[in-house]
């Protein structure tokens, strides 16, 4: 068994990982993820410190996105992560200038339900999308800057039936994410489509595994 970041092996089977991946070290747990990687990212304002990041991040990781980022304070609480981000690490963006260079690899799919001109997830098509979505997120009561907003492609609303105004980070990631995928595992054209941009060799995930989940 291999050695896991100078702990001893046993420790490795303590780590919320599926059995698959028990004897891997990080490292190779990462590169395993990566070749089967969906296509997509999140992103998430963190001006404040909102601890609902670190579910993202977890949400992520259970979805498999391509790529996690954040922009606004470096630090952030790990505890709600449970480790995932050892596997699914996040990168800080220090400016909007950097976002707004990820627009050449991703449509920017702001999600919100506070402001205006957005379009309802239940009637929402995925296959409207000509690259891959970067799903971005704002702090619990904020939402969603101005600045962010105008960087959008498009802004989806997840509907709700009970009185409370909005859905925090954790379960609104969870929920887009969710939806995103088993849209892209439902569409041969769609997977075509947005895995196209990355590749074949970058992606193990083949035409004919992706039939096996219609």
């Amino acid at each position: 068994m291999k050695s896991h970041n100078n702990n001893p092996p046993w420790r490795l089977w303590q780590r919320n990982v599926i059995d698959k991946f028990k004897n891997l070290t990080d490292e190779e747990i990462k590169k395993e993820l990566q070749k089967t990687a969906n296509p997509f990212a999140v992103c998430m304002e963190h001006w404040n410190g909102d601890f609902n990041i670190s579910t993202m991040i977890r949400n992520a990781n259970a979805f498999n996105a391509r790529e996690v980022f954040y922009i606004g304070k470096k630090r952030w609480d790990r505890r709600g992560a449970v480790g995932t981000h050892n596997y699914t690490p996040p990168k800080h963006l220090k400016s909007y200038q950097e976002l707004i260079r990820l627009k050449d690899r991703y449509t920017i799919v702001a999600v919100d339900n506070n402001v205006p001109n957005t379009r309802n997830l239940h009637t929402f098509d995925w296959e409207e999308i000509n690259l891959p979505p970067l799903m971005v997120f704002g702090e619990e009561g904020a939402g969603l800057s101005p600045d962010l907003l105008r960087l959008s492609d498009l802004v989806l609303e997840i509907p709700q039936e009970g009185s409370v105004r909005s859905l925090n980070v954790g379960t609104s990631s969870g929920v887009l994410m969710y939806d995103f995928v088993r849209a892209l595992k439902s569409s041969t054209s769609l997977y075509k489509k947005l895995t196209q941009p990355y590749g074949e060799t970058d992606n193990e995930q083949s035409e004919s595994c992706q039939l096996t989940l219609l």
